[in-house]
């Protein structure tokens, strides 16, 4: 009996004759390939899933700091210098190595102060650092002048925020009940929508002689500026000597200050994501495991019962190679043919395939074939003597 050398073209006409000959049987080990492809795509979706979902929860949330005693009992009267504030922005970096690139591990910083005025009557000047330090201009409107902006508030201008409806003109005199300078503030902007008896200045104003003095202040908050370093900026935060970890065991010395890192959600949203992640990453190999031996397994039970067409074969003068080369053909055939019916119907639900979407479904038809290739084996490579004598 020759033996012809046949090409790759060949194989779909083996697929379809071999589904013609034993159709119940080859549905049998297409269907197992088409049921691997297309459950190693769903793997792969969730693992991209998981991912996404990782690197938009790194992304996007904001763990927000709150600036308190050293015993984190107190953060609306901190009674605090404003140098803090000025640490936390890098200013005092040339004084402090310590402080070196503060402003890359924090942002957003919000700080205020409120100060009662002894005139205008009635009055409140509240310094802030931007306009969201203070939460009663949630929802107001501001009006700025042309050439100013909020970026303004971050320096030491002698300019204010007035009310929508308090009669002003240019500039306002204001006196501090505290200090014994009287600034003159220009009016850059109008408030609508916030109070009426507050004046808003800049965080660092300074007094008469153009320069920034320290000052109390109530309140301070920030957020970290990048969660992928979030251990980084704690570890940055916590090594100065001015910023330390509350707790309620800590002696106040009149120095520090506690920081509290609100984390807690973040970070337990991470490792629940991330132990799903090493949960799915687990099962690709226990999938690939199972396919072989499902491959195995079925091609197994198709091939036991033809045994005595093996022996007929090797009769007639084909090798124990050529056995192989047939029995594996055929399943090579029917997996190619599974695995795509597979992969078409992971694309038909939408299922997230990347390019580890379609090296995980070689993997899965590799093994098939390798479970195809050890039943072909088993087929080929039995007696011709005990081949003759199986009954059907």
């Amino acid at each position: 009996m020759s033996e012809k050398r046949r090409g790759p073209g060949y194989l779909p006409v083996l697929a379809l004759r071999v589904l013609g000959r034993r159709t119940g049987a080859s549905l049998l080990l297409a269907a197992v390939a088409a049921l691997g492809v297309y459950a190693g795509c769903a793997l792969q979706s969730l693992v991209v899933q998981q991912q996404r979902a990782i690197a938009e929860t790194m992304q996007n949330t904001v763990i927000h700091c709150t600036v308190t005693d050293v015993r984190g009992m107190n953060a609306d009267n901190l009674n605090i210098s404003t140098a803090y504030v000025e640490m936390l922005l890098g200013r005092k970096a040339a004084r402090d190595p310590s402080l070196a690139d503060m402003d890359r591990a924090v942002a957003n910083i919000k700080a205020k102060v409120d100060w009662e005025l002894a005139w205008p009557f009635g009055m409140t000047l509240c310094r802030i650092l931007s306009f969201d330090s203070d939460e009663r201009l949630a929802g107001a409107e501001i009006h700025l002048e042309p050439g100013w902006s909020e970026e303004d508030f971050l320096w030491d201008e002698l300019v204010c925020l007035a009310p929508e409806g308090m009669e002003v003109g240019e500039y306002v005199e204001v006196i501090v009940s505290q200090p014994e300078a009287s600034p003159r503030l220009k009016v850059i902007g109008r408030v609508s929508g916030g109070p009426d008896n507050v004046l808003y200045s800049p965080f660092f104003m300074g007094w008469g002689d153009g320069k920034s003095h320290a000052h109390s202040i109530q309140s301070c908050t920030f957020d970290i500026r990048d969660t992928a370093r979030l251990e980084e900026c704690k570890e940055k935060l916590y090594s100065t000597p001015f910023f330390t970890q509350p707790s309620v065991n800590a002696t106040p010395d009149g120095f520090a200050v506690g920081v509290l890192v609100h984390d807690e959600v973040y970070l337990k949203s991470l490792e629940e994501l991330r132990a799903n992640l090493d949960t799915l990453r687990l099962l690709q190999p226990m999938l690939l495991a199972l396919m072989g031996g499902i491959s195995f397994f079925a091609g197994f039970l198709v091939n036991r019962r033809r045994k005595r067409e093996f022996a007929v074969m090797r009769c007639l003068g084909l090798r124990r190679g050529a056995i192989f080369a047939q029995v594996l053909g055929e399943q090579l055939a029917l997996g190619l043919a599974g695995g795509l019916a597979g992969f078409g119907a992971a694309l038909l639900t939408g299922m997230d395939i990347r390019r580890g979407g379609l090296a995980f479904s070689g993997a899965v038809i590799g093994m098939f074939l390798l479970g195809a290739a050890v039943c072909a084996a088993v087929a080929a490579g039995g007696s011709v003597m005990k081949l003759m004598k199986t009954e059907e």
